[in-house]
C-alpha cells in the first residue's frame, strides 16, 4: 500500500483517540490498510502491562482475542519470541517484527498460535516516554501471508501508528481514573464458576473451577500454578468437564460462557 492511500485510515485512528470505540475503529483502519483477522495492542512500563486493543472480525472472535490478551499480560508475554526479540534489537524509533512461531515453546505455541488458528503475524513496537507499545497483527489459517507491501507500509508508517496508540493509552488512562473499574479476579472467578455450575450441576467443584479459569483466559500452566496441581491433573479435569458440557475445545467453551463473563464484569464494575 502506498503511504498516500493510508492518510484517511490513519486520520480515522487519530479522531478516535480517547474514545471507547477506539479498539473497533483501530481494527477497522488496520484491516483496510493491511488486511487482518485480529489484532492486539499492549502498553507496558516497568510496573505493569495493560491491553489497549483486542479486536477481531466478529464479536465471538473479539471475545476470544480479549481473553487471550488477558492471558498474555498475566504470563504469556514472557514466553513470546516476538516480544523478546525487541530486547536484543538496537535502539530505534520503531521496529517491525515477523513472528517466528516455530521458535516458541510448545505451550506458548499451542495457546497463542494453534488454538486461535493464528498462522501469520506482523508486529510493530517501540518505546515512547518509557512506555513500550506493542501492536500485533494476525491472519488465521487458510489466509494468505502478509505481503511485502504490508511490511513496507508498517516500516514507513509504524512510528505514526505507535504515536497514536501511545496517545490513546495516555488519554484513556486519565479518562478512566476514578472509575470503579478494578475487579477482583478471585471474585470474578467465583461468579463465573457459579454460573457454570448453574448451567451444568454435574460438574465437580474442581471441574467448574478449571472451566471458569479457562474462560477467564488462564493457560493450563497458569491454572496449575494457581491451584497447586500438576498440568496433567488440570488436563484430566478439563477433559472430564468438556465431556459433561459436550464441548470439544477451548473456543467452544469461550463461545458458550463469554457472555456470562461480560455480564459479571459489568455488574462488578458498577457496584
Amino acid at each position: 500500500m502506498e503511504v498516500q492511500s493510508a492518510i484517511e485510515p490513519i486520520a480515522d485512528m487519530v479522531s478516535l483517540i480517547g474514545r471507547e470505540d477506539f479498539s473497533q475503529g483501530f481494527f477497522a483502519a488496520m484491516n483496510r490498510l493491511i488486511g487482518i483477522d485480529h489484532c492486539t495492542v499492549f502498553m507496558a512500563d516497568e510496573s505493569a502491562m495493560r491491553t489497549l486493543v483486542a479486536q477481531a472480525n466478529t464479536e465471538e472472535s473479539s471475545g476470544r482475542a480479549r481473553m487471550l490478551a488477558e492471558s498474555y499480560i498475566k504470563e504469556g508475554y514472557r514466553s513470546d519470541p516476538v516480544w523478546n526479540m525487541y530486547e536484543n534489537l538496537p535502539e530505534a524509533k520503531c521496529s517491525l517484527l515477523v513472528s517466528p512461531a516455530a521458535a516458541a515453546d510448545d505451550t506458548y505455541r499451542q495457546e497463542f498460535y494453534v488454538k486461535p488458528r493464528i498462522k501469520h503475524e506482523l508486529a510493530v513496537t517501540s518505546t515512547v516516554n518509557a512506555k513500550r507499545i506493542y501492536a500485533g497483527f494476525y491472519r488465521e489459517e487458510g489466509g494468505e501471508e502478509f505481503s511485502h507491501g504490508s511490511m513496507e507500509f508498517l516500516q514507513h508508517c509504524g512510528s505514526a501508528i505507535i504515536q497514536i496508540l501511545h496517545k490513546h493509552g495516555e488519554v484513556s488512562r486519565h479518562r478512566d481514573t476514578g472509575r470503579p473499574r478494578a475487579i477482583s479476579q478471585k471474585a470474578l472467578l467465583e461468579r463465573v464458576q457459579a454460573a457454570i455450575n448453574a448451567d451444568n450441576n454435574t460438574l465437580t467443584a474442581r471441574e467448574a473451577q478449571i472451566c471458569a479459569s479457562i474462560v477467564l483466559g488462564y493457560t493450563v500452566l497458569g491454572i496449575s500454578l494457581n491451584l497447586g496441581i500438576s498440568i496433567n491433573t488440570v488436563a484430566t479435569h478439563r477433559k472430564r468437564a468438556y465431556a459433561k458440557l459436550r464441548v470439544s475445545s477451548q473456543n467452544e467453551l469461550f463461545a458458550r460462557y463469554f457472555s456470562i463473563v461480560e455480564h459479571n464484569m459489568d455488574v462488578m464494575r458498577h457496584h
